[in-house]
């Protein structure tokens, strides 16, 4: 009965894996209506008529499945669908759906920057393919260098960019040679990074967040991986545990990856530094078991990560980091609410040991962190989200500066945060030539608010945050603004060029130039981007933005005598703009970005540039992949194999330029005592001096070269009996030997550069 609409549908869409399929269409001819996906692989409906309806599921690369249901007035059924990837040769076939939503019309995507391990496979590498070295290229980021480097997102700096593991917090994202991070791209499944104007589900930090969510291990069969050169060696191991009514009900995934090059580099690459080569050396191991391959799930996950820098002179470093949890999604029958959370805990740990001279640093970090999240779909694309989050923490820390001047901490603390986003997309339906009906999406609206309470401040951080969307046909206009607040704060300071020592305090309770009724770091974003399809797998994007600090504390490394402020209170701004070209088919990705910024910051006595403040960024990139690995049928039909999803070759290049980096120049050089510990009584004649340096007073006025640098990469695979897939590859790093400055040692008056061209080549394993 047509005018008797009260039944309600949803379900969700994942491969044989239990895999979410994003982005799915999923339709019923009878009623003209039709949805995606979304980053969950939930779908729903509602006001739909009691009865008999048959549904229709397509994507890109998978069979389309069709599946009946009977719907009754007044409940909520639940259907839900797994998807086999098809067994024709895409390249035999028309490929329509790539043309549709290549801009994503339902979703406000400004500031937000999707990547999947398919991704970080098509730059070059430096032995692994790695997240760290894909980041790079993304607009807006900044990476200082590749020993001892930090990557900024947007002017924000490292304390300001929040990082999650399956929900977990991670403190230290990047190991100390900066192209690699903690995250082994085999097992991710897809990274968020939101560079600015995130929703409130998202908070703590006043910068960006990166989330990063990990794949399931395979639950139909046993397979592994394995790989070596002389960087690194790894390998994963996964597949099925037991199975429940004949059907998969449970698979592990265990990887590791460790860094070998203070070993290799002795050997191979002696020319970078005859003396240690590169003291460089990393342990990573990650472990997760999954409970369910449908629309019900729950994961157990845990990792181990070990990093360590042996220069010896001036000193040695090193940190570890572990932790784990459990994450859970489940879809409620009888209602159209989903349900999803998480309860994890990590730790972090970090010494810097000084063989010269007394100034050891150490921090430690760790507790725990949960949420609930609750979801709803209404009228197919329409949203609302609500949840719970909450997490606590102890931080302790000690730094010791040049003049042997201690600043400690200890603390405890605990916070909370409450939010709700709404969605609403108004569209317009249209019919198509075939009795079909569509939908053209006109204005995405997207408020939400997020409460965020600070225990040990005795404070609630009202945020309020907008994003918005208008389709123009091919040009989508987006905007985004908000307000932000964290707890954290660096334990090193913004002004150190070489950043080895991560370490992490809470706010204190009293700051230099307290000029604020709390002390917590606080900011606020502003965005407008435009998006336009130039032609078929032909993108551009526009997005300008701004990054209002005002509030910024940082540990004060100037202290010269003991009542001196432990920390300086700081404001700051940074804006640019960024521009991307993006084109992608099959075989070709090429990409294009440049991005102009500018990074401030007012200290009250001077404004003036921060050290990773550069102008202007651009990269480009291209892969190039030949060759499918298919197999023959009788009748002479091609088949795609569906063990191996990679090409026989693959080529890759990119080149990345940077403009200089700010420093102050020196105009002298003195002999500086140490502090009198007993104020003007302190006997001078027997203190030992350090050598010092006259400053000019024009802070950071002056600038380092240009940086430019060129990597390339080749890969050929073979097929054994379509179960062994052997990868060899050869790659380059720096490939015209560009000598990059990294920065100035004042006190051996030198130049470090960062790394000349490296060569390698890797082998690897699949099966």
């Amino acid at each position: 009965m047509i005018f008797a609409q009260n039944a309600s549908l949803k379900g969700t869409v994942k491969d044989s894996n239990g895999e979410p399929i994003i982005g799915a269409t999923v339709y019923i001819p009878d009623q003209k209506v039709g949805t995606y996906t979304n980053e969950q692989g939930i779908y729903s409906f509602s006001k739909l008529p009691e009865g008999s309806i048959t549904l229709r599921y397509t994507y890109l690369g998978y069979d389309t499945v069709f599946q009946t249901i009977e719907l009754k007035n007044g409940k909520t059924s639940v259907l839900n669908i797994n998807m086999k990837e098809t067994a024709m040769d895409l390249a035999t076939v028309e490929i329509i759906d790539e043309k549709v939503n290549q801009l994503e019309p339902n979703k406000v995507t400004l500031g937000l920057v999707k990547i999947s391990s398919k991704d970080i496979n098509m730059i070059p590498t430096l032995g692994t393919p790695d997240l760290a070295q894909y980041l790079q290229v993304v607009p807006g980021v900044v990476f200082t260098g590749d020993q001892g480097g930090q990557l900024y997102i947007r002017g924000g700096t490292p304390i300001q960019n929040m990082t999650y593991l399956d929900g977990a917090i991670i403190y230290q994202p990047f190991h100390s040679i900066g192209l690699f991070s903690v995250f082994d791209t085999d097992i991710l499944r897809n990274v968020n990074v939101y560079s600015a104007g995130f929703s409130a589900e998202y908070g703590g930090r006043v910068s960006s967040v990166m989330d990063i969510e990990t794949r399931n291990g395979d639950f139909n069969k046993f397979s592994g991986k394995f790989h070596t050169n002389p960087f690194t060696s790894g390998g994963i191991l996964e597949g099925p545990l037991f199975k429940s009514n004949g059907q998969p009900a449970a698979s592990f995934l265990i990887s590791s990856r460790a860094l070998h090059i203070d070993k290799t580099s002795k050997t191979l690459y002696s020319y970078v530094n005859d003396t240690i080569g590169l003291p460089f050396n990393f342990f990573d191991i990650y472990g997760k078991t999954t409970f369910g391959a449908g629309a019900n799930s729950i994961n157990l996950f845990g990792f181990y990560q070990t990093d360590n820098v042996n220069y010896g002179f001036p000193s040695n470093y090193n940190w570890k980091s572990y932790g784990g949890g459990t994450q859970f999604r489940f879809l409620p029958a009888n209602s159209l609410m989903n349900i999803s959370g998480n309860l994890a805990f990590s730790n972090y740990k970090t010494t810097l040991q000084a063989v010269t001279e007394n100034f050891d640093r150490f921090s430690q970090i760790g507790g725990f962190n949960g949420s609930f999240n609750f979801g709803y779909i209404f009228n197919s694309v329409d949203e609302f989200n609500y949840g719970i989050q909450f997490l606590g923490f102890r931080t302790d820390f000690v730094f010791t500066n040049s003049l042997g001047l201690i600043t400690s901490q200890e603390n405890n603390n605990t916070e909370a945060a409450g939010y709700f986003k709404y969605k609403k997309v108004f569209r317009k339906k249209i019919e198509l030539p075939n009795g079909e009906a569509s939908y053209i999406s006109r204005l995405v609206l997207e408020p939400s608010v997020r409460l965020h309470y600070y225990n040990d401040h005795s404070y609630i951080s009202p945020e309020p945050r907008l994003k918005a969307k208008i389709n123009l046909g091919k040009l989508g206009v987006n905007l985004a603004t908000g307000m932000y607040s964290q707890n954290l704060v660096a334990a090193t300071s913004d002004k150190d060029i070489v950043v080895l020592f991560q370490g992490f305090l809470s706010a204190p309770e009293a700051a230099a130039n307290q000029r604020y009724k709390h002390n917590l770091q606080t900011g606020f974003h502003h965005l407008l981007g435009f998006e336009y399809q130039i032609a078929d797998h032909f993108t551009a994007i526009i997005e300008g933005w701004y990054k209002g600090f005002q509030q910024v504390t940082n540990i004060n490394r100037d202290k010269m005598f003991p009542a001196d402020p432990n920390f300086i209170t700081e404001k700051g701004w940074a804006y640019g703009a960024d521009f991307v070209l993006k084109y992608q088919t099959k075989k070709i990705f090429a990409y294009a970005t440049y991005g102009w910024a500018k990074v401030q910051r007012d200290d009250f006595k001077r404004i003036y540039f921060t050290v990773f403040d550069r102008r202007h960024t651009a990269n480009l990139v291209f892969d190039y992949k030949l060759g499918d690995f298919t197999q023959q049928t009788i009748d002479g039909k091609q088949i795609k194999s569906i063990k191996f999803k990679e090409s026989k070759w693959e080529f890759s290049t990119r080149w990345t330029l940077g403009s200089g980096f700010p420093f102050t120049q020196t105009q002298s050089m003195f002999e500086k005592l140490q502090f009198y510990s007993n104020g003007s009584q302190s006997n001078y004649t027997q203190q030992n001096g350090n050598l010092a340096f006259v400053l000019s007073d024009d802070y950071n006025g002056a600038r380092l070269p240009y940086f430019h640098r060129l990597d390339i990469s080749i890969k050929r695979r073979f097929s054994f009996k379509d179960k062994i897939l052997l990868e060899i590859n050869a790659n380059a790093i720096n490939a015209y030997n560009r000598q990059n400055i990294f920065y100035f040692d004042r006190i051996r008056y030198s130049r470090v550069d960062q790394l000349p061209i490296v060569p390698t080549t890797g082998v690897v394993i699949s099966w």
